[in-house]
């Protein structure tokens, strides 16, 4: 029995990070495919399909191009699945809670480490899996994610209909504004692509001392920051560095071409939030001491912690 519920779960983790990986590819193959087809066999029939599944799904991308960008859908069913328990479990991922968050309030999560892929960010706060509505109850966790990913057709519906918006400016002004209710919390993967790209095993490295928007953000609105530490992220990929060619080497995972993770558990813990006063128009002398406390007190979450998931020997660093 528990090899079976191994393998549906190694199965479920497989087959979601392929379709999130590559769906770049997919899109790509579902447009050259028709056009192979036509040249070398002359199915027409198919080139009419293909197009006209492209030309409804096109008007589908229009009329649904603001949906990122105010809320995504948000679908508790689709959160609460049973897959997305499958998914968890497979590392396994757990989410601790520090205290209690007022629903009255927004937040934004800042979170750290980018890792890789940022999975255990997905698991915890795209999908219900780890129990985030019963740990903040009446709390809207919504995963924030670059523009680019929201251009791939069927991945973006599916990550729009867990609660997923774009990382924009308008669309955090308006999950933060009030106009769709408080209890918001934006979850931003603060370090990005400079974060993903210094990190290894056995590291602790966040790049937040350039990451000044989202303390703007939070004095104008008034929005409480949270910031949130996943313990294990970073040895879900190995670093392989290709003979040398690359600096810093690629994220590797199991099978063939790496992209399936390494299973090591993950602990994220959402630490306390700092609560700030609005100021409509901040000055930099106010944003800069908001940046210097969200530092402390990241650096003061991750020494509470490293001892008690496995990271005792390992220092943090700011850069």
């Amino acid at each position: 029995m528990m090899y079976c519920k191994r393998v549906v779960e190694y199965l479920v983790v497989n087959i979601l990070i392929t379709i999130f990986l590559f769906s770049p590819i997919l899109t790509f193959a579902s447009i050259v495919t028709p056009i192979v087809l036509l040249c070398v066999f002359k199915c027409y029939w198919y080139l009419f399909i293909v197009f006209g599944v492209c030309v409804l799904y096109g008007f589908w991308l229009l009329l649904d191009r603001r949906t990122a960008s105010k809320g995504g859908r948000w679908s508790n069913r689709l959160r609460r699945l049973c897959l997305w328990k499958h998914f968890a479990h497979y590392f396994p991922l757990k989410l601790v809670k520090t205290e209690d968050l007022d629903p009255n309030r927004n937040y934004i999560f800042a979170y750290h480490p980018h890792g890789a892929f940022s999975l255990s960010a997905f698991g915890n706060f795209a999908t219900d899996a780890t129990h985030f509505s019963h740990l903040f109850p009446n709390i809207h966790p919504h995963l924030m994610l670059l523009k680019l990913q929201f251009l791939f057709p069927f991945t973006r519906d599916l990550f729009l209909a867990l609660g997923a918006c774009c990382v924009s400016k308008n669309s955090c002004e308006y999950l933060l504004s009030g106009e769709c209710n408080h209890g918001n919390a934006l979850v931003i993967v603060l370090g990005g692509v400079p974060e993903m790209h210094v990190t290894r095993n056995d590291t602790m490295i966040f790049y937040i001392k350039r990451r000044r928007g989202f303390v703007r953000l939070a004095l104008q609105y008034g929005a409480s920051i949270v910031p949130v530490i996943s313990f294990g992220e970073n040895e879900l990929y190995e670093r392989r560095t290709c003979f040398n060619m690359i600096s810093n080497g690629i994220p590797y995972g199991r099978l063939l071409i790496g992209h399936m993770p390494i299973r090591h558990s993950v602990v994220t813990v959402v630490g306390k939030p700092i609560h700030v006063n609005q100021n409509v128009n901040p000055t930099s002398a106010n944003i800069d001491e908001l940046h210097h406390r969200y530092i402390q007190e990241i650096e003061q979450l991750y020494e509470d912690n490293k001892h008690k998931h496995g990271l005792g020997h390992v220092n943090l660093e700011i850069i």
